[in-house]
């Protein structure tokens, strides 16, 4: 399998490329992962969470296989293991921060039950807030729009 460099930019449901922000309408920042090649669980978080539809996983979504099959996508087969393994913590670490620690002892099926029983929008959201948290800014929801896939 041939190792992508710089594969197209991913537009998310507000129009806007996952890595930097900028409108589709622009061109992305030089500092943007898709100018730059280098994708963070952040990145793959966003672009991930408009493929959940096409990861069913009975009566919900396989979140661990989207962000799989998004990190092969944008960095390659030999590094989409770990980079997915990274966006899945980054997730698993929002959504027990986000219970208050109750979620603490499921941690390890915690990503897994939230692809299941969380509707879709909902799962959407929460992967760009765990993208905000591991980024260190503060997740707007207002800002988040009304996601369909």
């Amino acid at each position: 399998m041939t190792e992508p460099t710089t594969p197209d930019r991913v537009i998310d449901h507000n129009n806007e490329c996952v890595g930097c922000g900028a409108h589709f309408s622009e061109p992305c920042h030089p500092s943007c992962p898709f100018e730059t090649g280098h994708f963070g669980p952040a990145v793959l978080l966003r672009a991930a969470a408009g493929q959940l539809t096409q990861h069913p996983a009975g009566v919900g979504y396989n979140i661990s296989a989207t962000l799989f099959a998004t990190a092969v996508e944008l960095v390659g087969g030999s590094a989409a293991g770990a980079a997915s393994d990274e966006a899945a913590a980054a997730l698993a670490d929002f959504l027990v921060a986000s219970s208050g620690g109750k979620a603490e002892a499921i941690r390890d099926q915690i990503v897994y039950r939230h692809g299941l029983f969380t509707d879709l929008a909902e799962i959407a959201q929460s992967m760009y807030a765990a993208a905000a948290r591991h980024d260190g800014i503060e997740f707007n929801a207002d800002d988040f729009g009304e996601f369909t896939a």
